[in-house]
């Protein structure tokens, strides 16, 4: 008895007075496979691919890859405030920006006056603005060409700085504008290049163990400025700070430029199966035209509640983060009157703090995910809570403190950067989930406002504290409490982990196109060899 395949291709061979030939075992058995009995115009069924495993992946070496990206230029942009306690001359300045040199191997020391100094920091901050212009590029170009361009402008930047200090002033604020666009730059491409290397469950773990790159770069010049700053052997102190800061950048260039990928598909090396894996899981992301002709909607993208409720969640996050990543050493000196030495290693510790609850966190959500029957929208929610909830509790539990508590202050910062680690899967996961294709344009919105309370935060501290006082620090610590609680309402009620209607894409087929012909390739091939009648051979398609 034939079987059902034979039985559909055995007329059609004999159709052209042909027996049907004997195969070989190889052939028979592909003739066997499923594909072969559909008749023409229904579809064959594909499995979708199984997951792929994290590790070892592509997907994890690009999470590493991004970390390594934020850390390297986060040195390069934090490096600054502590090199300039060594580089300048706080005893005296003169207009003519002189310099004054006490020791004949170190290296000169420049003579900016507080104003100066203060434009010094601002202009890095002027150049993060600039993020509202280049978010909407990483959705429309290529974000491993941004990454790149921006490492290595931010490489060169810190470079030029201790070759043009001495000379004006002015150089050195034009490189740290260009070290704030730079970062300008990388964001937004991120952010970007997360929506296409990760499914959507894992994003959130993306996203904590890329951006602890910041921190790991915090963590890692902090004690390297104070070595560079106190010898006189390389470079003569000061400049090594800057010099080093833009080797990582350099090295990390060409690190990426041989292993890292715009998407998936132009990473030669990665396997077929983890390809499928990702692209049969953001098939629903994918809007069918290429990226530089799809045009970024602005109306819909403003009109959202729930892009907004993820923004003012971002900048209530990032306020009180910046206050203490910016005045926690002053805090601890002006307060609980710690030594230098103790204060630079106490200051490391709420940094770390956050780094490990960023990877916890991003871990505890894919848990829940996998675990749980909650919704990732709720599990987004929840987690932002949480975060929120600590990190303002905390912080005000620190103003109940005076310096006969300083370990306790510590231990209290320390849990309060601990929990704010929980928003990484909260809002900031929302920019990337909320509208995947159009992340880059939310995240440069989103960071533009996050700059702005960045220029006001400091502003605002400088005007409370002005003896150092216990009480002046509390209520510069009891706004960043309250700032810190507006997320618990906000995108509690009006946030969004799922992608909006106007966000989503024209899903991919999953199915396999059929066959132009019934007749399976192999047998088309074999009946195209022969001689006998090629023209009608040919007609059955």
């Amino acid at each position: 008895m034939m079987r059902a395949d034979q039985r559909w291709l055995e007329p059609r061979a004999l159709d052209y007075g042909m027996p049907r030939p004997a195969l070989p075992g190889r052939t028979e058995t592909l003739l066997d496979m499923p594909s072969s009995v559909h008749p023409l115009g229904i579809n064959a069924p594909e499995a979708p691919p199984k997951p792929f495993r994290w590790f070892p992946s592509f997907r994890l070496l690009t999470a590493i890859l991004l970390c390594m990206c934020y850390a390297s230029v986060h040195m390069m942009n934090s490096n600054m405030g502590m090199a300039i306690v060594c580089m300048v001359n706080s005893t005296e300045y003169d207009d003519d920006n002189a310099t004054l040199e006490s020791n004949p191997e170190a290296a000169s020391r420049v003579n900016w006056n507080p104003d100066e100094q203060g434009y010094i920091f601002s202009a890095f901050n002027a150049g993060i603005l600039c993020m509202l212009v280049t978010g909407f590029l990483a959705d429309k170009f290529n974000a491993k060409i941004m990454i790149i361009v921006s490492v290595f402008l931010a490489s060169i930047a810190n470079i030029a700085i201790p070759l043009m200090a001495e000379l004006n002033v002015w150089f050195s604020i034009t490189a740290r504008f260009i070290v704030g666009f730079a970062d300008a730059l990388i964001q937004p491409a991120v952010n970007s290049l997360v929506t296409r290397w990760f499914p959507a469950s894992e994003r959130s773990y993306a996203l904590g163990l890329a951006t602890g790159g910041r921190q790991i770069g915090t963590l890692l010049i902090v004690p390297t400025s104070g070595a560079l700053c106190s010898q006189t052997l390389f470079f003569g102190g000061w400049p090594a700070i800057f010099y080093v800061s833009a080797a990582t950048g350099i090295f990390f260039v060409v690190i990426y430029m041989f292993i890292g990928a715009d998407k998936p598909s132009k990473q030669n090396c990665i396997s077929d199966a983890e390809l499928r894996f990702i692209t049969h899981s953001n098939r629903e992301e994918d809007f069918g035209t290429k990226r530089k002709e799809r045009e970024v909607p602005w109306i819909p993208i403003l009109k959202s509640v729930p892009v907004w409720a993820g923004i003012i969640s971002v900048v209530c996050h990032e306020f009180p983060l910046m206050t203490l990543i910016m005045f926690l050493p002053s805090y601890l000196h002006d307060v609980h009157r710690y030594d230098p030495t103790q204060n630079g290693i106490l200051s490391a510790l709420p940094t770390l703090s956050l780094w490990i609850a960023k990877i916890i966190s991003s871990y505890v959500n894919t848990w829940m995910q996998e675990k749980t029957s909650m919704s990732p929208n709720t599990i987004c929610k929840l987690l932002n809570a949480i975060g929120s909830i600590g990190l303002g509790v905390f912080l005000f539990l620190t103003t109940l403190l005076d310096s006969s508590h300083a370990w306790l202050a510590v231990v209290f910062l320390c849990f309060s950067m601990f929990w704010a680690g929980f928003h990484t899967p909260g809002c900031q996961y929302a920019l990337v989930a909320v509208a995947p294709a159009f992340s880059g344009a939310i995240t440069g919105l989103t960071f533009f406002f996050v700059a702005i309370s960045g220029i006001i935060n400091p502003m605002i501290t400088k005007i409370i504290v002005q003896t150092g006082s216990n009480f002046e620090w509390s209520v510069v610590f009891n706004i960043s409490t309250v700032v810190a609680l507006i997320p618990v309402v906000i995108f509690t009620i009006w946030g969004s982990a799922e992608p909006e209607p106007w966000a989503k894409g024209t899903p991919k087929s999953s199915t396999a196109k059929p066959y132009s012909n019934p007749v399976p390739p192999l047998a088309i091939e074999y009946f195209e060899k022969k001689e006998e009648k090629p023209k009608e051979i040919q007609t059955i398609a």
